[in-house]
């Protein structure tokens, strides 16, 4: 025997609370829950007895009887023949497999069903009269009631007698206001108890708590259900509970049938269900309703398949499925994603997101068991490491594109390992486990069997931010740093670019032991290039590391470096940039001039090995002057790399204001990645005029039309005023509400608001102009955060 438990029937739960003196309103599940109060409720009072109410005239005893024990008791629930499941709960569409996997709501031995599945099986035999050719969708009035509706297509399965309902959530039908069941439901209760007191007791009508207590009791006794025997007749005998001065009385009355169908017609909105329907012509519509006992129902919709509630399918439907064993319903797999930590070749760690299903239109089979694991796209793997020393890790977690929500919050799905002493890296795999007619599973296993894992959803922690704070600024060097070491320890990156360098410098020791001769540059410029290469094979290998570490490869490049020969290099370059006649430098002199800037940039904080503080010396103008392979921005962003110094960044800010505004100089490009990797933010020695360079950039960007801007500019402006933010740490005037700053900041957000500044470095879905604004409005999130630190 099972016992059917309609968790979406508001009807139900009406006449179920005021049965035991409960308030229905505490159980009415919010929008975006599962009806979790409605569910214990009925585990309270399930195994709970009662009388039915003796309510029509027509059958009560004319004279009192003694009872001799044979009383019709009933419990709540409907009671189905067939013992496969011991209590079957129907729940609303909209709710996916992943909130029903961790929503606890169903126990070893609950099945659930679908509420638009409930009702074709329910229905079976008037939908079956019908020639359905359009998917179906079922409007319920005696619901709690939702935002969407779920169309319903059907597919016949081999092992089905049936075609089977397939809900289709990836087209959901978005309601608004106009359709509201519960208030429907308590309008018609409210009309017809005023309708009765003031037909039967006039003077009660305009007393609220007697009106309200006979609308309640209405509810209670199933008003609609009990009169189905007798809506063909003109009129019928009822018995009615009066509250009056605080004692109940039981009064027979008599009451119209057509008068109640008045009621019931006017209280329904038909007028927004036809619009409904005429607005989805792609749709059959099917009304559920206790209503439909009434004929004029179906003339005010003749849209819709209005299905009588008298006749019921459901457990002959749920016999047969016990012995044939097809699927009740098919639904869409959800696209569960999980964000994980995944280096990418050159061992960088970044967010990249797990599918559990990245099946387009892969249908779950309600009696078919099914399990999805979680892949990483990039490297095509079916599972994850947890590092060594990490007992927990919390995934941020979406559904369908989404970010996956409690009560409106966020969630991660925290993993915990059992007994770990975090002494070995786990590899761990996700697994979305379908049941046949049961709950669906979400579980984690340690692929070597080791420890026993448990997994939970937690609200994510939701931190706003208004600028990238230092702190963080900080750790993400120490992380990219030991992250690039770690690089270099397992490659061959390291031995190669030594060789290369050990071939320059004999190259350079032959130049400066023979002062007199001639340079020859295009052997100079070949292994400067192969050191080049060697160096950028894997992007730049040199870039994060800080060489304060005592890591011994670190200590063996710094040996390098410290050749006093490589300085010959900036010595050469500095020459051939002063040269007072540019234009008689040869192709192959510019060339080599090229690839020294770009070398010199690229050994980074080694470069103070190289002593470039000279090429801080020179005038820009200078530089612009040799026109090849854009050797000014080259030079531009050589000095940004290697302003590791205080005094070199001071020099590099000083020149803000000459050239901050040219738009084909990488001038901002090398600003604002000096305060992306160099910069002290937390120094008292403040040498940024910080205020100023912010209201200039913005300045400059409010000069023209936004898309006549560079696009390089509009990124590298951008990234400058979102690195320039993190001053708002020890300032707490800067850029704050009301201030000239936010003024014009927020001017600017305006003025690129149809525009879309992506760098990929940073985000390739999110523009730049939109980190900005979320950052001035004080709501960037840790993720914004950790994608701006990639810039």
């Amino acid at each position: 025997m099972t016992r059917l438990f309609n968790l979406e029937s508001y009807v139900e739960c009406c006449q179920y609370a005021q049965l035991f003196q409960e308030s229905p309103d505490q159980l009415i599940p919010h929008s975006m829950d599962l009806p979790r109060a409605y569910k214990a409720f009925i585990q309270k009072y399930a195994h709970h007895l009662y009388l039915p109410e003796a309510i029509w005239g027509s059958i009560r005893p004319q004279e009192l009887e003694i009872n001799q024990g044979n009383l019709d008791y009933l419990s709540i629930g409907t009671i189905l023949t067939g013992e496969e499941k011991q209590r079957l709960f129907i729940i609303r569409d909209t709710v996916d497999l992943m909130t029903l996997s961790m929503s606890n709501l169903l126990e070893h031995r609950d099945g659930y069903l679908y509420s638009s599945a409930y009702h074709y099986w329910n229905h079976y035999s008037q939908i079956s009269q019908h020639k359905i050719i359009k998917p179906l969708v079922f409007v319920d009035l005696d619901s709690f009631g939702c935002g969407c509706l779920i169309p319903v297509k059907f597919s016949r399965l081999d092992n089905s007698p049936y075609q089977v309902p397939i809900l289709n959530t990836r087209e959901p039908i978005l309601l608004d206001s106009g359709y509201n069941s519960i208030a429907t439901y308590n309008n018609i209760c409210q009309s017809t108890a005023h309708q009765i007191l003031a037909e039967n007791f006039p003077a009660f009508a305009q007393n609220i708590e007697t009106s309200h207590h006979l609308a309640h009791y209405l509810q209670k006794i199933f008003f609609f259900r009990s009169l189905q025997p007798y809506v063909n007749q003109q009129s019928f005998d009822c018995v009615i509970e009066i509250l009056h001065n605080q004692q109940i009385f039981y009064k027979k009355v008599t009451l119209s049938i057509d008068a109640i169908a008045q009621i019931v017609s006017r209280a329904i909105n038909t007028q927004y269900l036809r619009h409904l329907a005429s607005q989805y012509p792609q749709y059959q519509f099917a009304l559920i309703s206790q209503y439909n006992i009434f004929s004029n129902i179906q003339q005010l919709l003749p849209e819709f398949i209005c299905l009588n509630p008298i006749f019921q399918d459901f457990n002959k439907i749920w016999q047969e499925k016990s012995q044939l064993n097809f699927p009740l319903f098919g639904i869409y797999l959800d696209q569960i994603e999980f964000a994980v930590g995944v280096p990418d070749e050159t061992g960088r760690v970044s967010r990249q997101w797990i599918q559990l299903s990245n099946q387009e239109n892969a249908i779950s089979y309600e009696g078919k068991p099914t399990v999805l694991i979680g892949r990483i796209p990039s490297l095509n793997r079916d599972f994850f490491r947890i590092p060594h020393g990490n007992k927990t890790a919390n995934l941020p977690i979406k559904v369908n594109g989404k970010d996956y929500c409690t009560n409106g919050v966020p969630q991660n799905y925290k993993i915990e390992i059992e007994n770990y002493q975090g002494t070995e890296e786990l590899c761990i795999r996700i697994e979305f486990h379908l049941q046949p007619g049961s709950f669906p599973e979400l579980k984690v296993t340690d692929l070597e069997g080791r420890y026993k894992i448990t997994a939970s959803l937690i609200d994510r922690k939701q931190i706003s931010y208004s600028y990238i704070p230092p702190e963080k600024i900080t750790s993400t060097r120490q992380k990219e740093s030991l992250a690039q070491i770690r690089r270099l320890l397992n490659s061959e990156v390291v031995e190669q670019f030594k060789a290369s360098l050990l071939q320059l410098s004999a190259e350079l020791v032959k130049l400066k032991s023979h002062h007199n001769r001639l340079i020859d540059y295009a052997i100079l410029k070949d292994k400067l290039k192969s050191a080049c290469q060697q160096i950028s094979r894997n992007k730049d290998s040199l870039q994060f590391i800080d060489i304060s570490s005592t890591e011994l490869v670190v200590s063996s490049l710094k040996t390098e470096f410290q050749n006093q020969s490589l300085q010959i290099i900036i010595d050469i370059a500095c020459q051939l940039l002063n040269s007072s006649n540019h234009s008689r430098l040869s192709f192959v002199d510019k060339d080599f001039l090229a690839e020294a800037i770009i070398f010199i940039g690229k050994t980074y904080q080694f470069s103070q090995y190289l002593f470039p503080d000279s090429l801080f010396r020179l005038q820009f103008q200078t530089v612009n002057q040799i026109r090849h392979r854009q050797l000014g921005n080259e030079y531009l962003q050589c000095l940004a790399r290697v302003a590791v110094k205080k005094e070199l960044q001071r020099q590099y800010f000083i020149w803000f204001k000459s050239y901050y505004s040219l738009e084909n100089s990488k001038y901002l490009w090398g600003y604002g990645r000096i305060l992306l990797w160099y910069y002290n933010f937390e120094s008292a020695d403040n040498f940024v005029n910080y205020r100023d360079n912010f209201t200039a950039i913005l300045d400059y960007l409010l000069s023209k039309a936004a898309s006549n801007f560079n696009s390089y500019y509009k990124q590298n402006a951008f990234l400058a005023l979102l690195y320039l933010l993190s001053f708002r740490a020890n300032d707490k005037v800067f850029c704050q509400h009301g201030s000239d700053e936010m003024r014009m900041a927020e001017k600017v957000i305006h003025h690129f608001r149809d525009d879309r500044i992506i760098l990929r470095q940073v985000s390739q879905e999110k523009p730049l102009n939109n980190f900005f604004q979320e950052m001035i409005e004080g709501t960037a999130t840790e993720d914004d955060v950790a994608s701006l630190l990639r810039g």
